[in-house]
């Protein structure tokens, strides 16, 4: 159940976490930015099923930079390897964990559901939004929920071979 607290943040606890729910259009998604980044994920994927890393330029994410991450898929999906993490990522979950793999990280006991995820959205080749609480690397809740959305990337347009994840609090 979505919430608000004092500071018009939405508030969701973390059993009301949502399932990692496939997205097809911007209105299924709550934050601004990670709609105008589906839409922009869109055009750059034209008949493909999904785009290549290589068809985005940096500058042209300018936009979302703070607030992205890059994973490498590894070993058919048993992990994937953080290879960049954007600046306000980093700076709320409290460390930079770039180069990483999920393995090596402590994501607050969560590190199999986010796995999970991110496979779901490597065989479906399709993106998908997380919505729930926030966690810092200490297993600390934010207090706040944020919303994630995970977008596939594919070398060769058929299977995923990276994911491009967006994060923002879910802040009205």
């Amino acid at each position: 159940m979505l919430s608000l607290d004092q500071s018009n943040a939405v508030v969701l606890s973390p059993s009301t976490e949502t399932a990692c729910s496939r997205i097809t259009e911007t209105d299924q998604l709550v934050r601004p930015e990670l709609k105008t980044l589906f839409r922009f994920w869109q055009q750059k994927t034209g008949d493909r099923k999904a785009p290549a890393r290589t068809d985005f330029d940096v500058p042209e994410l300018l936009p979302w930079l703070p607030h992205l991450m890059l994973s490498d898929l590894l070993h058919d999906g048993t992990d994937v390897r953080f290879r960049v993490i954007g600046t306000w990522v980093v700076e709320h979950f409290g460390r930079d964990d770039s180069g990483k793999t999920a393995s090596e990280i402590n994501f607050a006991g969560r590190s199999r559901a986010i796995l999970n995820e991110y496979n779901v959205v490597a065989s479906e080749m399709a993106p998908h939004a997380v919505r729930g609480a926030f966690f810092n690397h200490n297993g600390k809740e934010d207090f706040r929920s944020a919303e994630r959305l995970i977008l596939p990337l594919s070398n060769d347009g058929e299977t995923c071979s990276k994911l491009l994840t967006g994060i923002y609090f879910l802040d009205i």
